[in-house]
């Protein structure tokens, strides 16, 4: 009778444990959407063109928002060219208090930023992404920001 229970234990035991063990190793899909943009900002600080590369879809636009003036259109691949030029460690975006919104294949994510070039703050404002997820992995689409240095610089 001992045995039985002992083995009864276990197997309540293997049974309640697996869906932990399982969600341990996978990710959630907010959390994939946040590898993608810690991936892309490294990439950036790194001055590493060829990451940015696999996580920005080609034609990607990447437009800015610049308070009283017209919205500035451009592309990520401009944006990419640019980051080929930095040394590593040159530029420093960093992002913080991000908002990832998921439907299906489709996720945003609203991320306030800071940027210092060569160690002094030069702006700050907010990232926004669209990203698509493409056979599994989560692509930056399209990218907008805007830059208001004065929320975050002394006059």
């Amino acid at each position: 009778m001992i045995k039985y229970s002992y083995k009864l234990f276990l197997l309540l035991m293997m049974l309640w444990l697996t869906p932990f063990a399982a969600s341990a190793q996978d990710t959630s899909p907010k959390e994939a959407v946040q590898a993608v943009l810690d991936q892309l900002f490294d990439a950036m600080r790194a001055g590493d063109e060829e990451t940015l590369k696999t996580i920005i879809l080609p034609e990607a636009p990447l437009d800015r928002i610049t308070p009283g003036q017209p919205i500035e259109h451009g592309s990520a691949s401009d944006w990419i060219d640019w980051v080929a030029t930095l040394s590593p460690g040159q530029a420093d975006e960093q992002i913080f208090d991000v908002k990832i919104n998921i439907e299906g294949p489709l996720a945003t994510a609203w991320a306030p930023f800071t940027i210092a070039i060569d160690g002094q703050l030069k702006s700050c404002g907010v990232n926004h992404f669209t990203l698509v997820n493409v056979e599994g992995s989560w692509k930056v689409a399209y990218l907008i920001d805007t830059h208001t240095p004065e929320k975050c610089m002394a006059n």
